[in-house]
């Protein structure tokens, strides 16, 4: 029984097959989470979307301007400043600001119910009522 000779050095697998596509991979991979950084940094989460706003600071107003930011008057940059320097201002002193009662809850507002009104006289009376009040879709039969 002959036996086989020890493999030789030129029929080992190319190291070219086994180094190259690992280095691809982990390029592709640092490549990958440095762009992913680089965006993020330079562009920020949802910068460019519209409404969406970043990097804002907040800032203290006195409860007059904030009334009226929530009742969607407009209110100058110009008051805004004054109002914020007010409130730094109050802040140093220790004195707290005194709210209004009727903005201390301003999403809670009594309900008044709709006036009531009689019902009227249809005017496209002679269309069918699968015109004037359409159904909703039916939903299909089963098999």
């Amino acid at each position: 029984m002959a036996s086989r000779p020890l493999q030789t050095v030129e029929e080992y697998p190319s190291l070219l097959w086994i180094a190259v596509p690992s280095v691809l991979l982990v390029s592709a991979y640092l490549v990958n989470n440095w762009y992913k950084a680089y965006k993020l940094k330079n562009y920020g989460i949802g910068k460019g979307a519209p409404g969406f706003q970043t990097g804002v600071r907040r800032i203290r107003v006195t409860p007059e301007i904030a009334a009226r930011i929530r009742r969607g008057e407009d209110v100058s940059p110009e008051e805004i400043a004054a109002s914020a320097a007010k409130m730094e201002e109050m802040e140093r002193s220790g004195k707290t600001p005194v709210v209004p009662v009727e903005d201390e809850k301003p999403f809670i507002r009594q309900a008044t119910p709709p006036p009531t009104q009689a019902p009227s006289e249809p005017t496209n009376e002679w269309l069918p009522d699968s015109v004037t009040n359409p159904s909703k879709r039916k939903k299909g039969k089963r098999r």
